[in-house]
This record gives C-alpha cells, structure tokens and sequence, in this order.
C-alpha cells in the first residue's frame, strides 16, 4: 500500500513532460501483476501444505479486490502516459477486464478453475502490455510525446 501512496503523489507531482511517473506506473503495474499471477499459481500449493485452511480461505477472499484495486491506477495512469497508443492501451484495459471477470464470475458462480485461468490470461496481458508501454516509452523519439523530456530540460539538467 505504501508503494501505491508513494506512486500516486510523485504522479501528481511530476509535470506532463517527465517521463518519470510512467516508468514507474510501468514498474508497478509489472510488479503487481507479477505478484497477482505468482498469487495464482502457487495458492493452491501453498494451502495445501499447511493446515491453516480457515485463515488462509479468509486472505484469499481479499487477494483479488485488494489486487484490482491497485491495478486500476496502474493501468490508467499507463494507458493516459503512453498517449492512449491503441495497441497497448487494448492490451492493458484487456487485461484488467480479464481479471475483473475472472474474479467476480469465478469467486461467486463459476469456480476456481474458471477464476485462476481467467486471472492468469489477464494479469499475462497486463504484463505484457505494462513491458510494451515501458519499452515504448523508453525508444520514443516523437518530442510532442509527453513521457520523456524535452532535449532542453535534458541541456538544462547537465
């Protein structure tokens, strides 16, 4: 949660030309989605392992919502820097849609199967798309984009 706070007030510090805010919108929403798909994968195990099913049943409920809700400013922040580029921008909004929809039909109607392999594809997508936007915004040479500085303020800064 502090990773969020911190993000959240250097984004609405920064100014529209520092490209700062989106590699770290970038670096987060790759980090979260990373520990939303490891999450996935390994629960099962993990629970299975230890005889804490009661509590461990209790923190699973929260994973999801508590993981869609620091991925919704990661991806709007990242689709709105990269000049809602339609590719990356599908990629990222896809990705969420999956995860949201993985979560809500497979936790209350669908099941596990349904929720973890719906999960998976969308917090892949949202890798995905958070990599090609980072990398994106790192190769850019268009100077009206706003996510890298002017060669100005690059002179200015040396």
């Amino acid at each position: 949660m502090c990773i969020l706070i911190h993000t959240l007030i250097n984004t609405l510090i920064l100014s529209e030309k520092s490209f700062t805010a989106s590699l770290l919108w970038d670096k987060f929403g790759l980090s979260v989605s990373g520990i939303c798909a490891i999450h996935c994968l390994f629960f099962p195990i993990f629970v299975s392992i230890l005889p804490i099913w009661g509590a461990a049943n209790i923190i699973h409920q929260w994973a999801h919502p508590i993981f869609i809700l620091l991925l919704l400013p990661a991806v709007y922040f990242a689709a709105k820097r990269s000049h809602y580029d339609k590719t990356i921008t599908t990629i990222l909004y896809a990705g969420l849609f999956l995860v949201i929809i993985g979560w809500l039909f497979g936790h209350f109607w669908l099941g596990f199967i349904f929720e973890t392999s719906v999960t998976l594809l969308g917090s892949g997508m949202l890798i995905a798309g958070h990599w090609f936007n980072y990398r994106h915004h790192r190769r850019c040479n268009n100077k009206n984009h706003n996510h890298h500085p002017i060669s100005k303020e690059i002179k200015k800064a040396s």
